[in-house]
């Protein structure tokens, strides 16, 4: 009896070609979807240039692969980028993500109990008809090569006739194309797979550029204390927190009762947004000295941050974490992973609730007489998996999104869910205050602020990450809080009605973190990195 044998085989050019084929109609289909959104069919001649779009990238790709497609490792390549394609392309449709730098610099430092909450049946079963079937059939086609001289102008000719029919179609529509994309610059964040190697390539380039030296910032700064008081500042760092669903923010719901409960000891910040809409970014940014708009995740990591200048002024820092990491921004300080404790009250399949960081916080606070800056870097109301953010008791409102399938939840579970997790995030930050406040003998302060807010579904767009230029406000209007003990207000003159004001009605952004903090440890105001016009504590001291 004879063995079956797969006998399926083409020219390598044709191989490519019809990968190419399969690229441009079948795995950017989330772009077509998405450039329809934005440019409905009229059935007029405005739609002509629609119609050539499955075309121009068929030619661009086939081209790019004809060039590329080495013999022997195509087979490694193409079968790859099938299936990381096929992944994106998923995530793309279903989640609205746009995948550039800063989404697999998320992906890199993600960690596994972070990326598996991601991962589900549907995605499973679309990775498998979309990604490896395709992949396996890919490495599976006998290729039949040319003599070399032949295979090289069998290919030219491919990609001379890709090249010839791309200017033919831009003859006519290069007006058309050119406005389109100047208005939509991020759609090319969807195109797969140049999204996803435009990524690598920019990534590889910031690992390259880690050999820049390392710069230290503000050697001469010191604290400027006029008391003999012992200063603490508790730093909360919010996880996916949206300004829309605080209650504090007079959202239709109160999903902060225990800080309205507070009255005016709590400041809260209604106009205050994000220096990104990742956590890769926005961690290192706001504790970085460079504002948004001159932020490189490359430069922060090559020089001082806010924590190291404190550090040196000889303040006491402690990092605790219970996020996949701190981002870079804690490599010279003290840390601590408390997901490690794995204390079975808060943990569970690698996360843990953040009430386990308070654990820690009684010890910290009691084990130094110096001035202290405590970070608790929250995993706060991360999704998809947002009901598992909090204990049953904080299950108010129902019926709840108890699935990572976020999108074929309706849109009431989904934010039911949500704000449920915004019930745990407030008493979280009340139980840091009340620990504060059985300290009287500190002058200490509490802010917390989110990294970035959430999409819940809104025109179809769900988690965050999107790039900053097209994010929506959900993903970037975020909540911020202050607070400060009796000792603290008697002694430091500000005038706390001034601050309420300006906190109510004015704007603010992770660009003031910087300086607020700075100015919120007395640390001196000739220090070269401080910005008297970014401290929002300074506008309303008593002078």
């Amino acid at each position: 009896m004879k063995k079956l044998r797969f006998r399926w085989s083409l020219s390598s050019s044709k191989l490519l070609a019809l990968t190419a084929f399969y690229f441009s109609v079948i795995l950017n289909y989330p772009f077509y979807a998405k450039v329809l959104s934005i440019h409905p069919l009229t059935h007029t001649s405005a739609d002509y240039f629609i119609y050539t779009m499955p075309l121009v990238i068929f030619v661009i790709l086939n081209a790019a692969f004809q060039i590329i497609a080495i013999p022997v490792m195509h087979k490694i390549i193409m079968p790859c980028l099938i299936v990381i394609s096929a992944a994106i392309s998923y995530n793309t449709l279903f989640f609205d993500i746009y995948f550039n730098r800063e989404m697999l610099q998320n992906v890199v430092q993600s960690n596994l109990a972070e990326g598996s909450r991601l991962i589900t049946w549907t995605y499973l079963e679309w990775l498998l008809a979309f990604g490896f079937v395709p992949a396996l059939l890919y490495c599976l086609t006998r290729v039949n090569y040319h003599h070399v001289v032949k295979e090289v102008l069998v290919r030219l000719s491919m990609i001379l006739l890709s090249v010839l029919l791309f200017v033919g179609v831009a003859a006519f529509f290069y007006q058309d194309y050119s406005a389109f994309f100047r208005n939509n610059k991020s759609l090319t964040h969807l195109l797969v797979p140049s999204n996803f190697i435009g990524a690598t390539i920019n990534v590889i380039q910031d690992l390259r550029a880690a050999n820049l030296p390392y710069v230290q910032l503000d050697l001469k700064a010191s604290q400027a204390k006029t008391d003999q008081d012992r200063h603490v500042t508790v730093l909360i760092i919010g996880e996916t927190t949206r300004a829309k669903n605080w209650g504090l923010n007079h959202y239709e719901r109160q999903t902060t009762p225990l800080l309205a409960k507070r009255g005016e000891d709590v400041i809260n910040f209604q106009h205050m947004t994000s220096c990104g809409t990742s956590t890769a970014v926005s961690v290192p940014c706001m504790f970085s000295s460079l504002d948004r708009k001159h932020f490189s995740n490359v430069q922060a990591d090559h020089q001082d941050n806010l924590l190291d200048i404190l550090q040196r002024a000889g303040i006491a820092i402690k990092w605790l974490n219970n996020n996949s990491d701190c981002k870079g921004v804690c490599k010279h300080i003290p840390y601590q992973n408390v997901t490690t404790l794995n204390l079975a009250e808060y943990c569970r399949n690698g996360e843990c609730l953040d009430n386990i960081l308070l654990t820690q916080v009684d010890q910290i606070l009691d084990s130094t007489d110096k001035d202290t800056v405590l970070v608790l870097h929250t995993i706060g109301n991360h999704g998809p998996t947002y009901y598992e953010r909090y204990t049953p008791e904080y299950r108010q409102f129902v019926p709840t999104c108890d699935t990572n399938q976020i999108n074929r939840c309706s849109k009431q579970q989904l934010v039911n869910t949500y704000d449920n997790g915004i019930l745990y995030v407030d008493q979280f930050i009340d139980q840091v205050i009340s620990k504060l406040e059985q300290r009287q003998h500190l002058q200490s302060a509490v802010i917390y602020v989110s990294d970035h807010g959430e999409s819940l579904g809104e025109k179809g767009v769900y988690l965050h990450a999107a790039p900053y230029v097209i994010a929506p406000t959900e993903q970037t209007h975020i909540p911020m809080i202050m607070w400060f003990s009796p000792r603290w207000k008697a002694s430091q003159q500000v005038d706390l009605t001034c601050l309420r004001q300006k906190a109510k009605e004015e704007a603010y952004s992770h660009d003031h973190f910087f300086s607020t903090v700075f100015g919120l440890m007395q640390m001196s105001e000739e220090s070269e990195t401080y910005q008297q016009d970014m401290d929002i504590l300074r506008r309303c001291r008593i002078r």
